[in-house]
């Protein structure tokens, strides 16, 4: 089987990092970004990933404006989201169009995400 491909998009380095490898060890490859708008690049200029796992709060564009970007594109719509954040909520769901299964608040159980992920990569 390929291997599955994550955008990681999270302005904060250190936890970036850790979640990167944490990923990584998982078996995935993960392209970073550290804001929205480099995310919305990325996904412009590459192959489509396997999935999207977001912050909310981001610099230059918010996580709300992201994901409201992705949603507008037909491509891009049709690839699973998770949102990580302090402030993800379940009633956050329908503004973000994603599922509220998929709104992960930090800090969060790695072996919960990974599994989350694996379900919505299968």
């Amino acid at each position: 089987m390929a291997q599955k491909t994550i955008l990681l998009v999270e302005d904060d380095f250190d936890l970036r990092g850790e979640i990167q490898s944490l990923l990584e060890e998982a078996g995935y490859r993960v392209v970073p970004a550290g804001n929205g708008a480099d995310a919305l690049l990325i996904l412009q200029h590459a192959d489509s990933p396997d999935l999207i796992l977001f912050d909310l709060m981001l610099p230059l564009m918010s996580g709300w404006d992201f994901s409201a970007e992705v949603s507008r594109d037909v491509r891009l719509s049709k690839i699973p989201r998770v949102v990580l954040s302090s402030i993800a909520d379940r009633r956050e769901a329908s503004v973000l169009r994603v599922p509220p299964e998929n709104c992960v608040k930090k800090p969060f159980d790695p072996e919960e995400l990974i599994g989350l992920i694996r379900r919505l990569t299968l």
